[in-house]
């Protein structure tokens, strides 16, 4: 008992100051107290910057005044040491009692049970609520074998069509149209050229045009299908992209993005695949004629692309007491209720919930709609902890191909076998 009123004294006074960085001792882990009749500040670790740190430092203010106990202490992690010393920190023993991570680390934590399951935590009601796809960017497998939510989505970012209104009055509807009129709008022998589209090449603003050419790298039971049923599809779009790349009327690289975004920011072009939580910096180049729009869907065999769709997550400590749970749960639904939830609309990021209503016509609404059809077509972001290898895996493919090493047929045919001999080393080959 003593060691637990030297931790809420510890914790307390991190109240009264600003937010602290760095790893906590072993005074912020989570205590058992169940059978106290409240409970002490929570410690929150994240790795949220800028403007959006901001936001996150009000709602926390916000909802710190309505509370008795179970207060928030926000602390700030750099994202580039922030799971490995979370990971030390639960090992010890210790950590704090809730996290704000991306959606891709779920995977990994979970199986190292570092994350607690809040499927009993969580009314379902509340749950229900939040788009589909950030809900299952959150969901892993547990030890036997059952999907599990190992945390809450309050916000989301995947892909649009950026463009200038005063050159473009309706965004193109599919691939064909976007081209020839990225085309019609470069003259790439100006001095300095002018780009009618320009597009990072890169994995992740193209891989949704993977899955709009029938590709696949998985199949619906998780074994590898690249080289196999997602075989047409993959050497297809390979085929596109160096199309793309080698046309001289539009800037694609993948291998010189800084090239793209120069020209972006320099405003010699006029449309862009890109995130969403990029949206300040074209409403900083084009003021009120920025343009927002789904992707176009692909002319070849007019499907819309699936892009994928990242999500920060809130998740609560394995080592959380019983009490602590409760209120660590209770932030998180304050976090993604509407009053939240409209908060962070405001500030430029894109709501989990589809309760909100998105009828105004502010700048954030009108980018909320767009963003949220978007997610809707979308896949989430893989979360499994085999993640970074695969994301390895098909972006050398990709690689390989747009840099003429191998033909699109010979990168998939490699990739498939790395991607075997690494996740099914027993199967046969295909």
């Amino acid at each position: 008992m003593r060691c637990y009123l030297v931790a809420i004294l510890l914790i307390a006074a991190l109240l009264a100051g600003c937010e602290s960085r760095g790893a906590p001792d072993i005074s912020s882990a989570p205590t058992n107290v169940a059978n106290a009749p409240s409970v002490g500040p929570l410690l929150l670790w994240h790795g949220w910057s800028g403007s959006d740190r901001q936001a996150l430092g009000r709602l926390v203010e916000q909802y710190n005044r309505q509370q008795s106990d179970g207060r928030i202490v926000l602390q700030s992690v750099p994202l580039a040491s922030f799971a490995a010393e979370l990971r030390a920190s639960v090992a010890a023993g210790s950590g704090p009692h809730l996290i704000l991570i991306p959606n891709t680390w779920i995977g990994g934590l979970a199986e190292a049970g570092v994350l607690l399951p809040l499927d009993d935590l969580m009314p379902a009601q509340e749950i229900d609520a939040l788009l589909p796809v950030t809900l299952a960017s959150a969901q892993a497998d547990d030890v036997a074998g059952t999907v599990r939510l190992y945390g809450v989505p309050v916000r989301f970012d995947t892909l649009a069509l950026y463009y200038n209104a005063a050159n473009l009055t309706e965004p193109p509807a599919d691939t064909a149209t976007m081209l020839a009129i990225g085309r019609g709008l470069s003259d790439p022998e100006a001095q300095p050229p002018i780009w009618g589209l320009a597009l990072n090449l890169s994995h992740d603003n193209m891989i949704g045009y993977l899955y709009a050419f029938d590709g696949r790298i998985f199949d619906g039971d998780g074994r590898v299908a690249l080289g196999t049923t997602g075989r047409a599809g993959a050497e297809q779009w390979l085929s596109w992209l160096i199309e793309l790349q080698n046309d001289a009327r539009i800037l694609a690289r993948s291998e010189s993005s800084i090239l793209v975004d120069r020209e972006l920011k320099d405003r010699r072009a006029i449309m862009t695949f890109d995130w969403a939580h990029q949206m300040s910096v074209y409403r900083g180049l084009w003021g009120e004629q920025i343009g927002l729009a789904p992707l176009p869907r692909l002319s070849e065999t007019g499907q819309a692309p699936r892009p994928y769709v990242r999500t920060d997550v809130l998740a609560i400590n394995s080592l959380a007491g019983v009490n602590e749970r409760v209120a660590a749960a209770r932030f998180i639904r304050f976090m993604i209720s509407e009053e939240a939830q409209t908060i962070l609309l405001q500030s430029d990021m894109q709501p989990s919930s589809r309760r909100l209503a998105l009828t105004g016509d502010s700048p954030q609404e009108i980018a909320a709609r767009v963003f949220r059809i978007q997610a809707e077509q979308g896949l989430p972001m893989p979360n499994s902890s085999a993640r970074a290898f695969v994301e390895q895996e098909i972006k050398r493919m990709q690689r390989q191909a747009l840099l003429g090493l191998t033909t699109p047929a010979d990168a998939v045919t490699e990739a498939d076998r790395r991607l075997r001999e690494r996740l099914e080393p027993s199967a046969p080959a295909p």
